[in-house]
């Protein structure tokens, strides 16, 4: 009795302990949070999405990740796909990561995109953290660990409170729950970037030109044979690709790629050169990239189209947040007065304008036209004065200048009650401002003070909202705009009187 008493006491106390050991492992772990190439977010969200429910599993590098919007192809084609792919992943991890889609998922198609078929050596020890510290822990990750981590680090791979035991310092609320409270990621793995970026209609032409071959690295291109045959031993599809990147030195080694797909009775879908790009690619320009992909997809294998079947009503969610973040890339992307203006009057967006001019500039009647037929305003300089406005999804719900009465449209007062009872207008000496409260559709409150002081030597622009000015304090008009369903700011900007109605932006 006592020998059974002492065994059972044993085996709690390890249980215990080894309970304790895996929760403060995974609390001191990094989590490698870095916006866009948050690969947590990406592979977490891979393991939370129903088993059995993707036609598409997306491998490979950042690269891939920024340029293939599973939002896209569920839009446009009725494909249901995930980006699990990891920042400079080699393709001995890639391999791993093929073997657990496979094992989640078995999708009709695996697409593996070959960016890092150059390697031929161990990656760097933080690359190799970030793409394995976040894949559970499974015979696959012992294996990929024996076989991507040289054998003097592996230690910290299979126990990584010995890299991450000093990180305690660095707790925080979201860390501690994003170890263990493992949600879907909306973006389906992809990473939108957002920034302008200027493109050709076509690949550049020294890629579509090169014809050089460069040797495959005989590393790499182990693994790749490996992974042609994993496929076929699974009965996967598999689809080489190469995201269009613009490096026509690089290229070389995708034309020996196209040769050993030939040679194995692989598909190798070279985007490189049909489409511009570089190595991470906007999300206007990724919209492109998708396009392509889901047409060769459709052309290629037979999928059913899942738009119609309740069970996937959730991916409309991913379509609506892909269309916003297109949309704010669309408005930093503007250039000119009559092409940004219209972007600010979509639905989803409340816009904070002021304009003030001390100068001798004045606008003309056309500028003026085009800003009142855009907003809906009754918008006249006459005098320099001083003018405020507010609008919300496209419709002008308080606007005001220091001479006339506060100004309401009628759709205002049917549709934003709430808002209009909230605004308060003071007027003096030459300036104006208005105050009021709103709230978004994430139910964050905004406190908003529009200040202007028209042509006043030395007077300002203000755009506070919840007490931060995002106003530019330009002659001519100044501009805030909060994304509603994003709840963040998309940016501030500002037309200058004083260099020909220029765009300015922050």
């Amino acid at each position: 009795m006592k020998t059974f008493r002492f065994i059972t006491k044993c085996i709690c106390f390890f249980l215990i302990f080894a309970i304790l050991f895996v929760v403060i492992q995974e609390n001191l772990r990094d989590k490698w949070a870095e916006g866009e190439y948050d690969v947590s977010v990406k592979v977490d969200g891979f393991y939370a999405e129903e088993p059995d429910t993707l036609d598409v599993v997306f491998v490979g590098s950042s690269q891939m990740y920024a340029d293939m919007a599973p939002a896209v192809l569920f839009d446009r084609f009725g494909i249901t796909s995930y980006d699990f792919c990891a920042n400079e992943q080699p393709l001995w991890v890639s391999y791993y990561y093929i073997k657990e889609a496979i094992k989640r998922q078995h999708p009709k198609v695996i697409v593996l995109d070959v960016f890092t078929v150059y390697g031929d050596d161990y990656e760097q020890e933080g690359v190799m953290h970030i793409n394995l510290d976040d894949l559970p822990m499974s015979f696959n990750k012992l294996c990929a660990i024996r076989d991507g981590v040289p054998k003097d680090l592996r230690y910290s791979f299979y126990f990584p409170i010995a890299k991450y035991h000093n990180t305690w310092t660095d707790l925080y609320e979201n860390k501690v729950a994003m170890s263990f409270y493992h949600e879907k990621d909306p973006n389906k793995g992809y990473s939108p970037f957002i920034f302008a970026g200027d493109y050709e209609e076509g690949a550049k032409q020294e890629v579509v030109e090169q014809t050089e071959k460069e040797p495959l690295p005989d590393r790499a291109k182990e693994w790749l044979l490996k992974i042609i045959e994993l496929c076929r031993d699974e009965q996967v599809e598999l689809v080489l690709t190469k995201t269009p990147n613009g490096n026509a030195d690089r290229q070389k080694l995708y034309n020996s790629v196209e040769e050993l797909a030939e040679q194995q009775g692989v598909r190798f879908f070279n985007m490189n050169t049909r489409l511009d790009g570089q190595a991470h690619i906007n999300i206007i320009q990724a919209e492109k990239v998708s396009m392509m992909m889901g047409e060769y997809l459709c052309d290629q294998f037979s999928f059913e189209d899942k738009r119609q079947n309740p069970a996937y009503a959730s991916w409309y969610d991913s379509i609506s947040l892909f269309n916003r973040q297109k949309s704010k890339c669309e408005i930093i992307s503007a250039d000119s007065y009559e092409e940004y203006l219209p972007l600010l009057a979509r639905e989803g967006y409340d816009v904070f304008i002021t304009y003030k001019n001390e100068t001798d500039q004045e606008l003309t009647k056309e500028e003026i036209a085009f800003f009142n037929q855009t907003f809906g305003t009754s918008f006249d300089p006459v005098g320099n004065v001083a003018y405020c406005a507010v609008i919300e999804d496209g419709i002008t719900i308080l606007e005001s200048t220091d001479s006339d009465e506060m100004l309401e449209t009628d759709e205002a007062v049917e549709t934003n009650e709430a808002e209009k009872a909230n605004g308060t207008v003071e007027k003096a000496d030459g300036s104006v401002t208005m105050k009021l409260t709103m709230s978004d559709n994430q139910q964050k409150t905004l406190d908003v003070v529009l200040q202007s002081e028209g042509s006043k030597t030395d007077g300002s622009a203000a755009i506070l909202v919840n007490g931060t000015d995002f106003s530019m304090n330009c002659d001519g008009f100044n501009i805030a705009i909060y994304d509603k369903y994003l709840g963040e700011m998309v940016e501030m900007s500002a037309f200058d009187l004083n260099d020909n109605m220029k765009l300015y932006r922050k």
